[in-house]
């Protein structure tokens, strides 16, 4: 009878083991990924699979930002944004310098959409721009059960954000532009006081000096037109591979992002 159980269980171990099982932690067990997309609930078509795979693979050898997703049956109880972070830091999404990742978790199960993102990527993607992306983009499709095409969407967009091309709510672009208005006036402000500045110094007598650059007839203050403007125009990465397998590159995320519901 021993002997018979032990071989029962033997046979049953392999169904055991899976990351998603109900009672085992996905924050303290994160999932590992190999691919850009994955699916471990069977929803996707292999040929959906592998458009939304080189997409993104393609999206990385051109920017080096890595974006990944990922679908599972259930968070087992855990905040979606506990499981999310886990999977993010243990799978270095993004490259170590620039920390340039951002995870798309879906979560079948609970019907829940978390989108973390890299420290490098919160200034043009933050928490608001991610909420919108889940609530515009992803949500609406995911609701009738078009999963590829909520996902695609949701990879378009945070394309579109970091080449600054994602349209924001008209109530985010008018709060953006009263911002803008402040900074451009405090910035005139100070030019209008250096301009009655050099007058009044002008008014004193006082003599401005200009020096003339060495072995040219233009003046030293002249604005300079050196081709060392410490920008670099390359958007290759490191890697060129044709392949649309996942390495993480070390990137890290603090948290930021959104999650919601669909």
């Amino acid at each position: 009878m021993k002997k018979l159980l032990l071989f029962a269980g033997l046979i049953l171990c392999p169904f055991n083991i899976s990351p998603a099982q109900e009672g085992i932690s996905l924050t303290d067990n994160p999932i590992k990924v190999t691919e850009y997309v994955t699916d471990l609930t069977g929803t996707l078509k292999a040929d959906e699979l592998s458009v939304l795979r080189m997409k993104l693979r393609k999206f990385y050898d051109s920017t080096s930002t890595q974006v990944v997703v990922l679908l599972i049956n259930s968070l087992n109880g855990e905040p979606v944004e506990n499981v999310a972070n886990a999977i993010f830091r243990f799978n270095g999404i993004g490259t170590k310098s620039k920390n340039n990742g951002v995870l798309l978790l879906i979560s079948k199960g609970e019907r829940k959409i978390r989108l973390e993102v890299g420290y490098g990527l919160e200034g043009i993607m933050p928490d608001a721009i991610s909420k919108q992306i889940i609530k515009n983009n992803i949500g609406p499709e995911l609701k009738k059960d078009n999963f590829y095409k909520g996902i695609d969407n949701g990879i378009n967009a945070i394309i579109a954000v970091t080449k600054g091309e994602y349209s924001v709510d008209a109530k985010k672009q008018t709060d953006n532009t009263d911002w803008a208005s402040i900074v451009i006036a405090v910035v005139l402000v100070v030019m209008g006081l250096g301009v009655v500045l050099i007058l009044f110094l002008a008014r004193k007598g006082r003599n401005i000096t200009w020096t003339k650059s060495s072995g040219s007839s233009s003046d030293y203050f002249s604005s300079s037109s050196s081709s060392d403007s410490g920008w670099s125009s390359s958007g290759s990465s490191d890697s060129s591979s044709s392949d649309s397998g996942f390495s993480g590159g070390g990137g890290d995320s603090g948290g930021g992002g959104a999650s919601g519901d669909y």
